[in-house]
């Protein structure tokens, strides 16, 4: 189900729909997306390594078949470039005020302004499920991510795990812990 056209600053057009796991199993897009998750993944929490290509396709279709997970994601020339995901939280009456995201871009489509359209769509759709709060997370030193979502996007740093995460190269990082109020009737006058 296309959302929209998004044009790029650089002129080129992004289809930007809701994705499902034909969108993955045409064209080998799974495959097209896992290899250049591996070479974005410095700051992300899972690995995209050659040699797990069909364990993480296995793990990737579960998650797909879950109950409360939103796949947007931006389609250029046919090939998936970009992914938003939405989790929500709808049978845990205690939680299911909370939405987490998470987002990826292929490295020759970031800083284009699709992030933040993409996060744009994130939020919009978890008001429509009544989502009142988002939450993420991000490794320290991920200065991209700080940028887009604490200074652009207004999200508040929340908290902070010591040794969070592991990068690629062995050394240990904290994860920040970050969220936002969406919902206006939770906001503080």
């Amino acid at each position: 189900m296309e959302i929209e056209e998004f044009k790029l600053k650089d002129g080129r057009i992004v289809n930007i729909k809701r994705l499902t796991m034909d969108d993955y199993d045409a064209d080998n897009n799974y495959e097209y997306v896992h290899d250049w998750l591996n070479k974005v993944n410095k700051f992300l929490a899972l690995e995209f390594e050659k040699e797990d290509l069909e364990r993480d396709r296995t793990n990737f279709r579960f998650l797909m078949s879950k109950e409360g997970l939103i796949m947007i994601g931006g389609v250029y020339n046919g090939k998936i470039i970009a992914t938003a995901n939405l989790e929500l939280n709808q049978n845990n009456k205690k939680l299911g005020h909370l939405g987490k995201w998470g987002i990826a871009i292929h490295h020759l489509f970031q800083n284009q302004g699709l992030g933040t359209r993409l996060l744009q769509i994130i939020e919009e759709c978890a008001k429509k499920k009544g989502v009142k709060k988002l939450e993420t997370e991000y490794f320290l030193g991920n200065v991209r991510a700080e940028k887009l979502y604490v200074e652009k996007l207004k999200y508040q740093i929340e908290g902070r795990r010591r040794f969070g995460g592991k990068l690629k190269n062995g050394t240990y990082t904290d994860r920040i812990l970050i969220g936002k109020i969406i919902d206006d009737s939770m906001k503080e006058k």
